[in-house]
Formats: structure tokens, sequence, C-alpha cells
């Protein structure tokens, strides 16, 4: 056995005695559904798990393997990897091949009885897409990946693996994990009706706007948060932008991540990130630009939100907003002196809606630029089609009667545009259900409505 199956058969084996053992207890399980675990099997269809780094991708697949083994799948039919372990660089081409290899000498049973492969990371070894169809076509298995890429599963993707993978996104903590791993977890609906309970949601609600959700992240102090979740940054644009992408301009591509990051809940475009940078003594040019931000999409860094209405080839022609991968990451990013409570508070509840979304195509959660002028925060639904499933207004207080009258009267425009029946106005205390002749609009404070 050559140095580096040794050091394979040593994380491999390490994984069981050592990591997994420490985990069972202490685990804060995800709401992600990863459907049903399959069979293992040749010709088998890979899932895979896409997200931002840190985000917790490698405890979701612990909680799989976890529930595998309650359910009775013994041990050695269980293969994790995390391939960003710095023990396995540099990469070998044959790195994924000795994997496995070593795996079945360690267990030669399981490659009769079937094996269930984790491998965490594996994106950034060449011909990982080759190998893992080939595993898929040659061996009785259910593979299980991870990457901070969406491109493991776009267009840029090897050919060799399209169509045979599905692909599943997990953020930081929503509010309802924050609670769990804070012990605050309300088990039934009746625990929401407590005034007792409702007082420690709103107060662990504003919380969780400034801490956000991701899992190292929680119980530090504002310094030690914010220089982590800084670091998550840097670390993501340096890994999977600039060095994925090949961005020339390091330093440029690193501050226009933070003005992402910053910009959450805010309408931004191209050209006015164009000229604010001509305005400093450099830009790379709005084409250019363009590819950042979608390379910072592709990274879970931030997300681009447009138009409900425009279609594809208009998309770059207008603005958009852009919203951080969580709360934190905006909170910890934002100029101190930024009172960012309401950005943060609408970067919840789109991560919140993205995390829900039904289709999972590019655009279901969108903004809604009306005829009068009036804006929907976040509408939900077909543009193709001219349907809408969700119309939600944002606001942290309405405050004022006029404001309230406003947001109202904005919902109605769209209810009657769209002809749904409901809409909702999330704040971060208030609640009144409006019956209008559009139908009904439900004024709802956020720790409920992110209970949901």
């Amino acid at each position: 056995m050559t140095a580096n199956r040794a050091t394979i058969a040593m994380l491999l084996e390490d994984f069981h005695q050592s990591v997994l053992p420490s985990l069972a207890d202490d685990l804060i399980r995800r709401d992600l559904s990863l459907g049903k675990p399959p069979r293992p099997k040749v010709g088998s269809t890979a899932k895979v798990i896409v997200g931002m780094r840190r985000s917790g991708k490698t405890f979701r697949l612990y909680q799989e393997i976890l529930d595998l083994l309650a359910e009775g799948v013994p041990a050695h039919r269980i293969c994790y990897l995390n391939f960003d372990d710095d023990r396995l660089r540099p990469y070998d081409d044959q790195l994924i091949g000795q994997v496995l290899e070593t795996f079945y000498e360690l267990h030669p049973q399981a490659r009769q009885e079937g094996a269930y492969l984790f491998f965490d990371e594996m994106q950034d070894v060449d011909g990982w897409g080759v190998a893992a169809r080939r595993i898929l076509d040659t061996e009785k298995v259910a593979l299980y990946l991870t990457g901070s890429s969406s491109r493991l599963l776009s267009e840029d993707v090897v050919t060799e693996f399209r169509g045979r993978s599905i692909s599943y996104e997990l953020l930081p903590y929503s509010f309802r994990e924050y609670l769990r791993a804070h012990g605050a977890e309300p088990l039934s609906p009746a625990a929401l009706r407590s005034k007792e309970r409702a007082s420690l949601l709103r107060n662990l609600l504003r919380r969780y706007l400034v801490e956000g959700g991701f899992p190292a992240a929680q119980g530090l102090d504002d310094l030690e948060r914010a220089q982590l979740l800084q670091g998550y940054s840097q670390l993501t644009v340096a890994r999977d932008v600039v060095e994925r992408f090949g961005f020339s301009n390091a330093s440029y591509v690193r501050g226009l991540a933070r003005t992402a990051i910053t910009s959450s809940g805010r309408d931004v475009s191209v050209s006015r990130l164009d000229n604010k940078g001509k305005e400093r003594g450099y830009s790379p040019g709005r084409a250019r630009i363009a590819e950042m931000l979608d390379a910072f999409e592709d990274a879970h860094l931030a997300y681009q939100v447009y138009d409900f209405s425009y279609s594809a080839q208009k998309i770059r022609l207008g603005g958009m907003k852009l919203y951080a991968a969580d709360p934190g990451l905006y909170w910890a990013s934002a100029p101190a002196t930024d009172d960012g409570l309401a950005f943060s508070f609408e970067t919840a509840v789109y991560l919140e809606l993205r995390r829900r979304r039904k289709t999972g195509r590019l655009g279901d959660v969108a903004m809604l630029k009306l005829p009068s002028g009036k804006e929907v925060d976040f509408i939900e639904g077909d543009a193709v089609l001219g349907e809408a499933s969700s119309l939600v207004q944002v606001r942290l207080d309405l405050g004022r009667e006029s404001t309230k009258k406003r947001e109202v009267s904005t919902l109605q425009e769209a209810m009657a545009r769209f002809g749904a029946r409901e809409s909702a106005v999330v704040t971060l205390d208030e609640e009144e259900t409006l019956e209008t002749p559009e139908g009904v609009i439900r004024i709802l404070p956020a720790w409920k409505w992110l209970l949901r």
C-alpha cells in the first residue's frame, strides 16, 4: 500500500472510530430533507448537497449516516471521506479511485452487499465527474456528495455527470434551527400561543438577526463572531471565486464581494457598480462585474433577485437586489455606523422563502414592480405563466397609519393583478388579519412567520 493509500485508510477508519461516535448525542439536526435513503445499486443517482462553506453540509452528511446506522445499516457498508482534508493534497489523478479501492480492501463485503459512499467537497479533484459517473455505472452504491459550487449541477458541470444527480441546497441555520441549537425550539403550536414563549421568541429573533445561522458562530461574542464570519467570506472569495473562476484582480473581487454582502436587501445594478469603481480609479467593466456577481451566487455568498416580469434577455438591463447568504454574515460585514436591522430582517425573510421554494428554478423568488410604481418585496410563482403563489411584504414595523395603508394597497394591487386571494406583511412584532375586496392580508410577526 502506498503512503497515499495509508493516509486514505487512516482517514476512513478514524471517521468511524473517532469522529462519528462523538457526534451521536450532540448533532443539531437540520431540516433539509434528502428524501428516502436509496438502496445501493448499479446505475443509481447521486444526491448532492450544495451551499456556502461552513454552512453545515458536512454535518448534514453525518446526520444521514447516523440515520442509516439507526435503521440497521452496518458501519462496514458506510464510507465517508472529506476531500478538503489537507492530508490528501496535492490531489492525485487517481485519488477517487484509490479511495474506493482502499475502502473495499478494508471492507470487502461492502462491494457485494452494497456501499453507501459519502464524499465531501470532491469538486476540486480533477476528473471528479468522470470518476463519479464510473462509480455509479459500475458499482453497487448509493452516492452522496457535497460541494460549495452550484455549478456541480449546472451548465458548467462535466458532461459525464449530467442527469445522474439530484441537488439540495443547504443554507446556514434557519430561525427554527437556530432555536433548536439554543435549546429553545417550540415543539407544538400551543407553545407559540404562550405570552411568555412569544416574548422569548421575539428576543431570540433579534439575536438571530445579528448572530445569524452559521453553526460555528453560535455562542461567540460580537468580536469573535465578526472575525469568524469575515474569515468565511474571505475564504469563499479566495477558494470558490478567485481560484475557481480565474479572476485576475483578487483585490477588486474581494472589495466587490464585501459590497455585495453589505448591500443585502438594497437595490443595486451592474452599471452603478461599474461607475462606482471608475470613480475610485478602476473597474473591470460591466460584463466582468456581472460574471463576478454570478460567481458569488455560484459560491452561495450572495444571491441575486430580479423583477418578476423580466425576461432572461432583459435581466442585465434592469436593477436587482442582492441578499447575503446569512443575516449574521451581513451584520458582521456592514459598517458599525449602519443601522442595519431592517436589512438583516429582510435578508432573513428572503432566505426563508428560498428554503421553502418549490421549483428550484432561477427567479422563482423575485421582487415585483407594479405598473403604479409600487413594489412588492417578494413574489413566488411562474413569470412565464403569469401565476403567483405567494406575495410577501417585509417591514420592520408598520409604525404610522400611512405606512400601513401603503403596504396594504400595494398588496391589494398585486393580488388583483394575479388573482391571489391571500398575501402577507411580515413585521417584527405586529399581528392583524385584514379582509379586503381582493382577499385576506395577514400581518404577521416574523418569529411566528418564520416558524410556520
